[in-house]
């Protein structure tokens, strides 16, 4: 079965959208699975009109199917946020909304609904506010899988995956082993 990757749309005052809208433009450059945000569509459209976008949105629910996904509409399972302004200051009234966004993807990936997603950006400085290193930390324990959480910096040429990540470069040296560096080879090998 071919199933969906899901984007989540991330800090609503970042570069998520502007991120979102270029690589929905240049979408039939490549080859790619179906795809579909999880962010706000009042936002959204919010945003794309700043930005001067012109792209339609088609709203999904957790029922949809691959067929939703297809055309010339970018599918988007909605999130309420209200927000007056594209963008704002980046603060920690997101916070419950960007929450939310990865509680669903989660979902998703739970009940098998996607293949996996990708998040734009977010302020961890604002979200986490030193409860979780960093947003890789937050989904390995949402997860159940402490331990095994690997992030990966992919490119065609050449893919970087650190052994340590949200730690200051000062600590590096106190973190890493052996041991982890064999660990994270298999987590990404998998």
């Amino acid at each position: 079965m071919n199933k969906p990757l899901a984007i989540i749309a991330g800090e609503p005052n970042s570069i998520s959208s502007e991120i979102i809208f270029k690589s929905w433009k240049l979408r039939k450059q490549y080859t790619h699975k179906p795809l579909f945000i999880i962010g706000s569509i009042k936002l959204l459209n919010l945003q794309k009109k700043k930005l001067k976008y012109r792209i339609k949105f088609k709203k999904i629910n957790n029922d949809f199917k691959i067929n939703d996904l297809k055309g010339s509409e970018l599918a988007v399972y909605d999130i309420k946020y209200i927000q007056k302004k594209p963008f704002e200051k980046i603060s920690s009234k997101s916070n419950k909304y960007v929450f939310k966004c990865f509680e669903e993807a989660l979902k998703f990936v739970k009940n098998k609904k996607i293949i996996g997603f990708v998040n734009c950006p977010i302020s961890k400085e604002s979200l986490f506010k030193n409860k979780h290193q960093g947003i890789t930390e937050f989904l390995s324990r949402k997860a159940g899988r402490i331990g095994s959480e690997s992030m990966l910096i992919y490119c065609k040429k050449l893919s970087v995956s650190p052994v340590t990540t949200h730690i200051p470069l000062s600590e590096v040296n106190k973190k890493i082993d052996q041991y982890k560096i064999i660990q994270k080879v298999k987590v990404i090998n998998n």
